[in-house]
């Protein structure tokens, strides 16, 4: 063991003393791809492993690394989880991926939600230890519900068969569901987006505030469904418990699904990067008919003040000191005026 590892092992030591399960868990065991009992005392789980064609589900929310370790020797028996797997699990930090042990797997997912009353994207931390006849799923919190996850479950029939590979293909699917469901969502919202920037009923920058946020949320999706589009394909590669040649085209089906949410991913990010370069457009455009409007008038007002000026002279002129002279002046600032004025109004200037 390396320094980490055996830094991982003592503090385990140091927890399992007490070894109860004190955080809110579910369970189920199948046997022959038949369920043969649900939501049982941990210590019954522990009873059904010895058979051998038993498939052993587990499910813990928001479990403490006492509960991890409580856990470890009621489903994996003689199977030994790595420490540092264990540590892992139990913490809130790790991104999606796949890691693979000598006896077992542990799988690192986050599964999205959007907030149908605000509207924010929120993740919930998914961690799985896949055995070779048991699945210990690890949920941050109920924003990924285990409900749907059981359904699944119920609706796969023969593919229930194979093994935990069933357990966890379900698992994955629901994950990569998850992901459409939020980037459904966020479509729709920058299609308003771009329905406000059409038809002007919002200010550029109320858009653009928008924009930002909405990219904000896309970032967040993609760091998500990158990483786990990786520990799809190293699930895919031979080695990986649950991995059986019945299974991997199932794993397939998710892995390609995966893909296309990274495309939808891809394609909303260059959506939103049109919607603020075609703001800014409209910004600039709003602003260079301003200068125009400015620029006429500065010339409008410039008749006057050159006739005013010239008129202004200390000399004697044609209709100095008569009153022609004031009419003759007046006509001439009042008509090259609005001849300017009718000039620039016929070009859209005004």
């Amino acid at each position: 063991m390396d320094e980490t590892t055996d830094e991982a092992a003592r503090e385990i030591a140091g927890v399992a003393q007490d070894l109860q399960v004190t955080c809110k868990h579910r369970s189920r065991v199948y046997r022959g791809g038949v369920l043969i009992a649900s939501d049982i005392p941990l210590e019954e789980v522990a009873v059904h492993r010895v058979d051998s064609d038993t498939v052993i589900w587990v499910d813990l929310s928001a479990p403490t690394l006492a509960d991890l370790v409580a856990l470890a020797p009621l489903v994996g028996g003689e199977i030994e989880l790595h420490p540092l797997a264990l540590e892992n699990a139990a913490s809130g930090s790790q991104r999606p991926r796949l890691v693979r042990y000598r006896d077992h797997s542990l799988l690192h997912a986050r599964a999205l939600r959007v907030d149908p009353d605000s509207g924010e994207l929120g993740s919930t931390r998914v961690a799985a230890f896949i055995l070779a006849r048991a699945l210990i799923t690890i949920r941050s919190d109920d924003g990924f519900p285990a409900d749907p996850l059981l359904d699944a479950w119920d609706d796969l029939g023969s593919l229930s068969e194979h093994g935990v590979g069933f357990l966890v293909h379900a698992l994955l699917d629901q994950l990569v569901d998850g992901y459409f469901d939020a980037l459904d969502d966020v479509d729709e919202r920058i299609q308003a987006v771009e329905d406000e920037l059409l038809d002007g009923s919002e200010s550029v920058r109320s858009i653009q505030l928008q924009s930002f946020s909405l990219r904000k949320d896309v970032v967040a999706m993609s760091r998500v469904v990158l990483p786990m589009n990786q520990a799809l394909s190293a699930l895919l590669r031979a080695g990986v418990h649950a991995s059986s040649a019945e299974i991997v085209p199932y794993y397939q089906d998710v892995y390609d699904h995966a893909l296309r949410a990274t495309e939808r991913i891809d394609g909303l990010r260059d959506t939103i990067e049109s919607i603020l370069s075609t703001s800014l457009a409209m910004q600039g455009n709003a602003l260079n008919e301003i200068m125009k409007k400015l620029t006429a008038w500065a010339a409008i007002i410039a008749i006057p003040t050159g006739v005013t000026g010239y008129f202004g002279q200390n000399i004697p002129f044609p209709g100095y000191s008569e009153p022609l002279g004031f009419w003759l002046s007046t006509v001439l600032l009042l008509g090259l005026a609005t001849g300017l004025w009718a000039s620039f109004k016929r070009r859209g200037w005004l």
